[in-house]
């Protein structure tokens, strides 16, 4: 009798443990474990964005409750050229190489999640800066980092470099480059020749004026002038435009024309 008022007590008092678990929010069959992304951002028909071009802002969170599980920014180079622009790319290859700009986060997960995943750059570029945002399921201890998740971004990085007036007349010039900051040159990788850039004057939201800018023969250059109607307070607006992906970038400012 002895051993069996032992083996109830026993269980009587591993019932009344589990009771207490689960009261306290405890659990003796789930615990957290450590689980590791890897992000990359690639620009489109192009190479890794990264430190050139300021790198991007990415948080990871929990798509269902929104709690923030991880946040950083994208650092390191645009990557391997050959293997992301040149060599074909098969089933079960990646074009990801060890330098190229990445963001590692490490969060607890107890249960499979799904997380939204968030990345907005490049920081150096205000008006070039694109969000860009996923989401996908992950499993506790299994990590994504090889080759990591890569997202890829549409769009083209135009700012104004120079602006000369005189009098009703701008002559302007602008920078052009892909996404990651890789040259736009004669017959190079990515061609001159397939881009357009166009300025624009904009007043009380309508178009006044606008002219094309054609490029100088110096890499990530496109020149040219407008001239405004009259004297007064315009929008200027410059945008390009790649003829072969619709990849587009714009700069919009107030210019005022004496």
């Amino acid at each position: 009798m002895s051993a069996f008022f032992s083996t109830c007590f026993k269980r009587y008092h591993s019932i009344l443990l589990l009771l207490a678990m689960v009261a306290t929010g405890a659990s003796p069959l789930v615990q957290a474990e450590k689980t590791e992304l890897k992000v990359l951002v690639r620009s489109n028909d192009a190479k890794f964005i990264g430190s050139g071009v300021g790198g991007l802002n990415v948080t990871v969170a929990n798509a269902q409750t929104g709690e923030l599980l991880a946040s950083g920014q994208i650092a390191g180079a645009t990557g391997d050229t050959e293997a992301l622009m040149k060599s074909g790319q098969t089933r079960g290859q990646s074009p990801v190489s060890e330098d190229a700009a990445n963001f590692r986060a490490q969060f607890d997960l107890k249960r499979p999640t799904q997380v939204l995943v968030t990345a907005t750059g490049p920081l150096n570029f205000e008006d070039g800066a694109q969000t860009i945002t996923t989401t996908l399921w992950m499993v506790p201890g299994k990590d994504m980092v090889d080759p990591g998740l890569v997202l890829h971004m549409p769009g083209l990085l135009t700012d104004l470099e120079e602006l000369n007036r005189n009098g009703r007349e701008l002559s302007l010039t602008a920078e052009v480059t892909m996404m990651c900051g890789c040259p736009i040159t004669k017959d190079g990788l990515w061609d001159s020749d397939n881009f357009t850039t166009v300025a624009q004057l904009y007043r009380g939201g309508e178009l006044v004026k606008e002219a094309p800018l054609t490029f100088t023969g110096t890499t990530n250059q496109f020149a040219g002038s407008i001239q405004a109607p009259e004297a007064g307070d315009y929008q200027l607006v410059i945008y390009s435009w790649q003829q072969n992906t619709g990849n587009t970038g714009v700069y919009d400012r107030m210019v005022t024309v004496n």
